[in-house]
């Protein structure tokens, strides 16, 4: 169903990093890297012995110095980055390591359109796919905002190449509506919204011409049409 309002400028949908984010990453850098995560704190000084036990948190405010320029929707997108490199390291038999450094960490944090409630960026792409071959109609906003980029008579016949073209174009088209909405920005441009409102005259142009047609095909079926002129001629 679509989210009303979302072309509106509004506040950021993502708060900004506290204290208490930081000890929420803390506590899930704790559960993923457990003893490496541990052993790296008490090395770089974030935390403190309490009861003949090391914790981990941010004793000076080191991390929340160096990430308060982001969102929790980044933390959440830095930790599910994580997960995913911590699983495969598993799979392939090595060490999994946890950031050395909130920089590092940082690196991770390309928000996913997920940690915003929103379709993953291969739900989306295959929201477009349905649109285009199928005919089934996008009913998310995020992902209509997006879709601007998407030419769907050059998609319904791209090779395997130019279909990988095109979505490239659409993922990046679809991370900017992620970025401005994070910023609190309308999640269109106005380039998305005036090709909206060019799509909407056209298909409300396409609409009247054919009811226009069918209205005329009704009057030539009626009694005083085609048909109606040829019972004259036949008495």
């Amino acid at each position: 169903m679509r989210q009303a309002g979302q072309d509106r400028p509004t506040t950021p949908i993502s708060g900004p990093v506290t204290a208490e984010s930081i000890d929420t990453l803390f506590v899930a850098l704790d559960q993923l890297y457990g003893r490496h995560w541990r052993h790296r704190a008490k090395e770089a000084g974030w935390g403190s012995e309490i009861e003949g036990q090391f914790v981990p948190f941010d004793a000076d405010g080191e991390w929340l110095q160096a990430l308060q320029h982001l969102t929790e929707a980044h933390i959440r997108s830095g930790l599910l980055a994580l997960d995913e490199q911590a699983e495969r390291a598993v799979a392939e038999a090595r060490t999994a390591w946890p950031p050395d450094s909130p920089m590092m960490f940082a690196k991770a944090c390309r928000v996913r359109p997920e940690t915003l409630g929103w379709p993953t960026r291969e739900e989306a792409w295959r929201l477009i796919e349905q649109n285009a071959f199928t005919g089934a109609p996008v009913e998310h906003e995020a992902v209509l905002a997006a879709m601007t980029t998407v030419d769907k008579d050059a998609f319904r016949v791209a090779t395997y190449a130019e279909l990988e073209q095109h979505r490239r174009l659409f993922l990046k088209s679809y991370e900017g509506v992620v970025n401005r909405a994070i910023a609190g920005q309308p999640i269109r441009t106005r380039a998305a919204l005036e090709s909206r409102e060019n799509v909407s005259r056209a298909e409300l142009a396409m609409r009247a011409s054919e009811e226009k047609a069918a209205k005329l095909a009704a009057e030539q079926r009626g009694p005083g049409g085609i048909a109606g002129l040829r019972a004259a001629l036949n008495h």
